[in-house]
């Protein structure tokens, strides 16, 4: 059976401003204008679906902070 380590990888919009200290408007401004769906965040229902705009929003942060190094 795989190890599985929990690295927060993926992660609610609260730790994410708990992280960077990003505010809840910063954030929405960065999915809506610069963040790739599906690569810096993605919708996430209850059933497991990413196809929606319905669902929890989830963010990468390592993907977050790559896209500010190579900027």
């Amino acid at each position: 059976m795989a190890q599985i380590v929990f690295n927060e990888e993926w992660m609610v919009e609260s730790r994410l401003t708990e992280r960077t200290g990003l505010s809840e408007g910063q954030i929405k401004n960065y999915r809506l204008q610069l963040w790739v769906e599906g690569v810096h965040f993605k919708h996430l229902t209850a059933k497991g679906q990413t196809d929606s705009t319905k669902g929890l929003l989830w963010y990468n942060l390592p993907k977050i902070n790559q896209l500010v190094q190579d900027i």
